[in-house]
């Protein structure tokens, strides 16, 4: 399978002016696909169910983005396989500030498409943060 990421040369790329770069991959094309993963929205939960990161954007998102790429290593995929995500915050000026720098460090040269939406509450009310994602392997 062959994952190629696109910026159309005709559609705008996101700037945030306290983030350097591309934030994420406006197409990805997958060609040869065989197998699709989807990683149900997860929250800042270690697997015993405690909360990771009380209050802190910084931890929550590493600790989402962790338990996503356990997630994914358990059915034979890693983060590079991702090809969209959909994140949900209820502090956005937080995640631009502090959780998108970990969402680049997780994901590397190799970004998904992803989507960000400002939410009031999430399922637990102390979550700042949950991610779903999907990813395609062979």
């Amino acid at each position: 399978m062959v994952l190629e990421r696109v910026w159309p040369e005709d559609v705008y790329v996101r700037q945030v002016p306290t983030l350097a770069g591309k934030l994420y991959t406006q197409v990805i094309k997958a060609t040869g696909t065989r197998v699709s993963i989807h990683v149900a929205g997860t929250l800042p939960f270690d697997k015993d169910n405690n909360l990771v990161g009380e209050g802190s954007m910084r931890l929550q998102v590493r600790a989402v983005l962790d338990a996503i790429g356990k997630s994914l290593a358990a059915v034979g995929a890693q983060r590079s396989d991702v090809v969209r995500t959909k994140t949900y915050v209820t502090d956005m000026p937080a995640y631009l500030r502090e959780g998108h720098q970990e969402y680049l460090s997780f994901f590397g040269d190799k970004l998904p498409v992803s989507t960000t939406v400002g939410v009031t509450v999430l399922a637990d009310s102390r979550c700042l943060v949950e991610i779903e994602a999907y990813a395609e392997t062979e």
